[in-house]
């Protein structure tokens, strides 16, 4: 009996740098795969997530695409960022879409998902999670995350200043991801809070230039601005 191939897309979330922290199950399909979504931030730039997993692509049997990231929440750029996909999919390839972290925490893959969706509704799609930097980062930092009643929050640092300043007063750990614009503010209100002390700085979790400052004041004077950093505020 032969096996009729339809199209499939898996949302593979690669981890936040390290290679050594994709799963077995995100190497396999990623080997399997006939497509390589890889997103970029503009057309030919480099793409972070295809170099986590370069030694599992094999360019010559398998068709590396970059697909750049829409720079707003605008549906139509999103519309056609999925269209893309869609159609190099055909009707029975196999793609994987690169995800940095993990799909769905701030990943771009559950925007193309839900289009494709309209788009395509006989495609098989299937999400693979990943490591996030917030685990990736308590990690390196050795920092615990939340135990018994702790609640955590993780907040984009570009939130409105009394949203995040309700999280650090709420909360028992707040992560604030992607702090490199806004950090020199964020240490100020840290400081104002009495929370600087109790404050983690990690940038590049994962990669070979990782770096982990558990005394932030010695950012205050010129503040670092590596959008691939974040903070942990751990009040307990």
């Amino acid at each position: 009996m032969t096996h009729i191939r339809t199209a499939r897309l898996s949302g593979v979330g690669v981890g936040p740098g390290d290679p050594e922290l994709l799963t077995l199950k995100a190497v396999r399909l990623i080997h399997g795969a006939d497509v390589v979504f890889a997103p970029v931030r503009r057309p030919g730039d480099r793409s972070l997530s295809l170099e986590i997993v370069a030694e599992h692509v094999d360019g010559r049997r398998q068709r590396v695409v970059t697909v750049p990231f829409p720079e707003s929440q605008d549906g139509e750029s999103w519309e056609s960022a999925a269209a893309h996909v869609a159609e190099e999919l055909g009707t029975d390839r196999h793609g994987v879409f690169l995800t940095e972290g993990d799909p769905l925490l701030f990943g771009s893959f559950g925007h193309v998902a839900a289009i494709v969706r309209t788009l395509r509704p006989d495609l098989e799609i299937e999400i693979v999670p990943g490591v996030s930097s917030v685990t990736a980062a308590a990690a390196a930092a050795g920092v615990a995350l939340a135990d018994y009643q702790d609640r955590l929050a993780v907040v984009p640092a570009t939130a409105p200043h009394d949203q995040i300043e309700r999280a650090l007063v709420d909360f028992e750990c707040v992560v604030l991801l992607k702090v490199g614009r806004v950090l020199g503010e964020l240490l100020a209100l840290l400081e104002r809070l009495g929370l600087v002390e109790r404050t983690v700085y990690v940038r590049r979790c994962g990669w070979p230039d990782q770096q982990v400052v558990t005394d932030v004041r010695a950012l205050i004077p010129s503040p670092p601005r590596d959008y691939f950093a974040l903070l942990i505020v751990r009040r307990r």
